[in-house]
C-alpha cells in the first residue's frame, strides 16, 4: 500500500475557499495555525487513520472504505515546512539532494531525516536536520506546530511535518554532501496552475500518480513523490490551490541524474 495515495477524480478533503497569499508574517502565522489545527482536529477524530496517513489521502475520512493501519515496523522521521513571506507572497523551503547519492539522487524535499537518541521529539528533530543541512539558525523559527505522521511504507519512515515560520531564514547554504542546492522557493511558483503536473510512474503494473511542479527561473526545480504530495496537501488545505489540469501528465525518469 502506498502511504500517501492519490486520486484525481474525487473532490479534496478540507477543502478551503481560494484565498490570497498572506504578504506579512502575521497573517502567515495565522494561515499555518490554521493548518496545523485541521491536523489537530483529524487526529482526535480519526486517531487510527492519522497514524495511519489517510489525512494525506486526498480523501474525506467517511469515504475511506478499507481497513487501514500504522506500519507494524517503523522508524520516526520528521521534516521540516519552513514558511516566510516575501513581497510577492510567503516562500518554503527545500533542499535538492546530490546527484552522487545512492537513495533519490537529486530529488526537491523538505529538509529533514531520520530521529537520533538525542532528539527530545519531532520538532527536534527537524531543526537539528535543517541546520546540518542548511545552516539554519533554529533561533531564527518560531515553530507553530506539527501535522499528522504520513507513513513511507517502503522505506520503513513514519514521517512527522513540523511547520514553522520566519521572518527572515538568514543565508543558508548546503552544509554536508547530502545537499546540492538549498532553494528558497516562492510559493506562487507552486499554486501558478502552468507548473502543475502529475507525475505518473509505473511499477510492476499499477499506475502511480502523484502531484508534481515544474518551473524553471532561478529555483529551477521538478518537485515530486512525497513531497510533491505533502506540498500539495498543505496548498490545498490553506486555501491557496487555484484549479489546474490534472491529466497533465509527466514522467518523472527523464529528470534523474
Amino acid at each position: 500500500m502506498r502511504s500517501v495515495p492519490e486520486n484525481h477524480s474525487r473532490p479534496r478533503q478540507d477543502a478551503a475557499p481560494e484565498t490570497p497569499l498572506p504578504t506579512t508574517q502575521q497573517e502567515l502565522a495565522e494561515a499555518l495555525g490554521g493548518l496545523v489545527q485541521l491536523g489537530a482536529d483529524y487526529a482526535a477524530q480519526h486517531p487510527e487513520d492519522a497514524a495511519a496517513g489517510v489525512w494525506w489521502w486526498g480523501v474525506p475520512a467517511h469515504e475511506v472504505h478499507q481497513h487501514v493501519t500504522a506500519p507494524a515496523a517503523s522508524r520516526e522521521a520528521a521534516v521540516l515546512a519552513l514558511f516566510w513571506p516575501s513581497p510577492e507572497g510567503p516562500r518554503v523551503l527545500l533542499t535538492e539532494r546530490s546527484p552522487q547519492l545512492a537513495k533519490h539522487p537529486g530529488q526537491i524535499s523538505f529538509p529533514g531525516g531520520g530521529a537520533e537518541e538525542g532528539d527530545s521529539g519531532p520538532v527536534a528533530t527537524a531543526l537539528r536536520e535543517a541546520q546540518e543541512e542548511t545552516g539554519l539558525d533554529p533561533s531564527r523559527v518560531k515553530v507553530i506546530g506539527t501535522l499528522p505522521v504520513a507513513p513511507i511504507r517502503i522505506s520503513g519512515f513514519v514521517v512527522t511535518p513540523v511547520v514553522a515560520v520566519a521572518e527572515d531564514p538568514g543565508v543558508l547554504a548546503p552544509q554536508t554532501g547530502e545537499v546540492s542546492r538549498v532553494l528558497k522557493i516562492p510559493v506562487a511558483h507552486l499554486v501558478e496552475p502552468e507548473h502543475r503536473h502529475t507525475a505518473v510512474v509505473v511499477h510492476r503494473g499499477p499506475r502511480l500518480p502523484s502531484p508534481a511542479y515544474l518551473f524553471g527561473g532561478e529555483d529551477a526545480a521538478f518537485v515530486w513523490g512525497f513531497t510533491g504530495t505533502l506540498l500539495d496537501r498543505m496548498i490545498h488545505r490553506l486555501g491557496w490551490e487555484r484549479d489546474w489540469d490534472r491529466t497533465r501528465e509527466i514522467d518523472p525518469r527523464q529528470f534523474r541524474r
